[in-house]
């Protein structure tokens, strides 16, 4: 079952005829410190050569406006969802990087071992080896407070992926990243980016993953017509404004990303036709309205949110995934017309019985546990082999009706449906 980020920010690796991969667990966040950060008479990050950071501000004073809520206003954080922490020890042995040797084994005889000495490469060394025509770089995990010294500008013929997730950027900048016009996948995973910038010759982008940031607003990406994957996990983002998804976007994005953040309603997203994956999980929304047009829709995750009624799902008749866990549902209705459904997940709700699923014959797996599911007795109706020959995965623990059951609940639910092959977590022998 997919949680809100099943669309997990950090897309598939695809093989590509020339990749780099520079390694920080080798250097830099493993024990070395980090370039200190230039910082102004009152403490605050500075980069003095970034001289395109003003002109951008300038050009959008609307993302200045931060709106009215507060840090404990923001929905629960996940364990699971949560960035890898840094390693910040030191790795014992020799190691190469780049053009740099740094020895961090121990004295030998059992001797203390000194101090080690190292010698931490400037982020200008990082691509010195590594030829224009280079089409990936990943530049993850390298605590990089800035790109201006990568000299990134000299694969922008070529280069079509840039990594730099979980490092501490907080810009993107024109003059490094801005200039590399052939990139398709972007990756800033888990940085300090508080505003999108730095993105407007970049037309060929299909991916773009700004996770894990301080962002309190879309903005500067709806020229993006080739975009088709935006993430926004785990930002700051209490609504999408009305031109903020406008533009060309509009036609290209097929799946968005939004959950962890501080929506309360669906607003502004129903001119995306051409979506077909909505991930909303962790907000604070309360309702379905707003997605009635989005009828191409076929994954729509809304878990851990504050829906009471299950409605407004009527025209989304291409749907095929729904994901409804963690609301404060309490019968399952409204999906009349929801006929190309093969999960659907309304777990941890305060739902008293399985009804009004029976016309789903081409569910493939029912998530259902940690309800109020009093009484299995007549779940063969509802989920039986006539309705649905395709049921493989029934998940109902959690509910009075399995403790009620005690050790006969899963024999009994083997017996009411034969097609299953797995109950709960555990396969069918």
């Amino acid at each position: 079952m997919a949680d809100f980020s099943t669309s997990q920010p950090g897309q598939s690796e695809q093989a590509q005829p020339s990749t780099s991969v520079i390694n920080g667990a080798s250097a830099q966040s493993n024990g070395g410190p980090s370039s200190a950060p230039l910082t102004d008479s009152n403490g605050k990050h500075s980069n003095a050569d970034d001289t395109d950071s003003e002109a951008e501000d300038a050009a959008n004073p609307a993302d200045d406006y931060d709106d009215p809520q507060t840090e404990d206003e923001a929905g629960p954080s996940s364990a699971a969802d949560q960035p890898e922490p840094a390693n910040n020890g030191i790795t014992r042995g020799i190691v190469q990087y780049g053009s740099v040797r740094v020895d961090h084994s121990g004295a030998p005889n059992g001797q203390a071992p000194e101090s080690p000495t190292e010698e931490i490469p400037d982020d200008s060394e990082l691509l010195t080896h590594h030829p224009d025509t280079e089409e990936v770089l990943d530049l993850g995990h390298l605590r990089l407070t800035t790109t201006k010294r990568l000299g990134l500008q000299r694969f922008a013929p070529s280069l079509k992926r840039l990594c730099l997730r979980q490092n501490l950027l907080t810009k993107i900048r024109t003059k490094d990243i801005g200039v590399l016009t052939e990139l398709e996948d972007l990756d800033l995973y888990d940085n300090s980016i508080e505003k999108i910038s730095g993105l407007d010759e970049l037309t060929k982008l299909e991916s773009l993953d700004l996770s894990f940031n301080n962002i309190h607003h879309i903005s500067n990406v709806s020229h993006l017509g080739e975009c088709k994957t935006i993430y926004f996990v785990q930002n700051k983002i209490s609504r999408v404004r009305p031109d903020d998804l406008q533009g060309a976007i509009a036609h290209s994005l097929e799946s968005l990303e939004l959950g962890g953040n501080r929506l309360r309603s669906i607003e502004n997203i129903g001119h995306l036709t051409n979506l077909t994956q909505l991930w909303l999980g962790k907000n604070k929304i309360t309702s379905l309205e707003g997605i009635s047009t989005l009828t191409n829709l076929r994954v729509l995750s809304i878990q851990s949110n504050r829906i009471t009624k299950l409605q407004g799902l009527e025209k989304l008749v291409n749907l095929q995934e729904l994901y409804l866990s963690h609301n404060g549902l309490t019968k399952i209705e409204g999906l009349e017309n929801n006929t190309k459904l093969t999960t659907l997940d309304i777990g941890a709700n305060m739902i008293e019985r399985i009804e009004n699923v029976a016309h789903l014959n081409q569910l493939e797996e029912f998530w259902a546990n940690d309800n109020r599911i009093e009484d299995l007795n007549d779940v063969d109706r509802q989920l039986g082999p006539n309705n649905m020959p395709n049921l493989e995965t029934v998940y109902l623990e959690g509910n009075p009706a399995q403790k009620k059951e005690g050790p006969a609940y899963r024999r009994k639910l083997r017996l009411l449906l034969p097609q299953i092959k797995q109950i709960d977590a555990t396969f069918i022998r």
